[in-house]
């Protein structure tokens, strides 16, 4: 008759079978009812199933009456790694006034520093459209204009092509993506189920095809404290320095596991600095950055950059 057994702490699947059997003989039998490896490690208080087959009594009673409970693998503290995080730029492959020959077109590139651990899935998640508006028209509250691809890509191919009709108005063009949609354009998604994005605000010539700036905020993160429960990072969010006048004003939000983080001890009032706390598995967190013009409380500030990053800790 089947049973279930829970893992001990320390215990490998070994040493469960040699617990329940009193010999490694029954390992192949415990490994095909379960659907596992032998060298499978399980996690403390994971149920194992154990078939009926043949024990050694005499071990199994002294592991019993001696309390033994056998536990080989060796304690250890968490670590982390970042399994994705997105990086990506616009650019320009034409050369031309957008007003004379009626466009700005650009790759959405991925840069040199995108993370992804395990493979990219082939399908993006939504149609990816960008938004664009002059300046102008952008700070009076005119709506902006959106565009999706230019041609059909794949999401490992890490650069997709888009054509931005041009539009009328004075300043920059702005192009940008809503981070209020269900699935921000260009959400990278791998094999293991992980999304995360890179959303920058991106700053084009009114005149030419080229860009002037790209804003995107960014996390640094530092691991301060590690035990066999948790791991404690220490995230602190930058920007780099912006070069466009109209644009030096910003302000930055924490998203995801960070929003819900705590002060540094030893700088408490500084909002950039945050002590986070996670347990085994995965997490998001990242930034959105907001832009002003300078020493206004205009009603339409810039378009918000974001992005976001996918933190498992084991």
């Amino acid at each position: 008759m089947r049973k279930k057994v829970k893992a001990a702490p320390n215990q490998s699947l070994l040493d469960m079978v040699v617990t329940e059997y009193g010999t490694l003989e029954a390992a192949i039998a415990v490994c095909a009812a379960n659907d596992i490896s032998i060298s499978y490690l399980p996690s403390t208080g994971e149920e194992i199933t154990m078939p009926d087959v043949s024990k050694q009594d005499d071990i199994v009673l002294y592991l019993q009456r001696n309390n033994i409970v056998i536990g080989t693998v060796a304690s250890h503290t968490l670590d982390y790694v970042i399994v994705l995080k997105p990086a990506m730029r616009k650019v320009p492959n034409v050369i031309g006034d957008p007003h004379a020959i009626g466009y700005y077109s650009f790759d959405y590139m991925g840069l040199p520093e995108f993370v992804h651990v395990y493979p990219l899935t082939d399908a993006y998640l939504s149609e990816n459209r960008l938004y664009y508006s002059a300046e102008e028209r952008h700070l009076t509250g005119l709506a902006a204009e959106s565009a999706p691809p230019s041609g059909v890509v794949s999401m490992a191919g890490l650069s997709i092509p888009y054509v931005l009709p041009w539009t009328v108005g004075f300043g920059y063009m702005l192009v940008w993506s809503d981070l209020s949609a269900p699935v921000v354009t260009c959400s990278f998604k791998d094999i293991e189920g992980n999304t995360a994005y890179a959303a920058p605000l991106t700053l084009f010539d009114n005149t030419t095809n080229t860009v002037i700036e790209g804003f995107i905020g960014d996390v640094v993160v530092e691991k301060i404290g590690a035990t066999i429960e948790h791991v404690k990072l220490k995230l602190t969010r930058i920007h780099a320095e912006i070069a466009t006048v109209n644009m030096r004003d910003y302000s930055m939000v924490w998203v995801g596991a960070a929003a819900g983080g705590t002060p540094d001890p030893e700088d408490p009032l500084n909002d950039d600095v945050r002590i986070v706390t996670l347990t085994s598995g995965v997490h998001t967190i990242g930034i959105k950055t907001t832009y002003y013009f300078p020493g206004t409380t205009h009603p339409y500030p810039y378009p918000t950059s974001g992005r976001t990053m996918v933190i498992k800790v084991h």
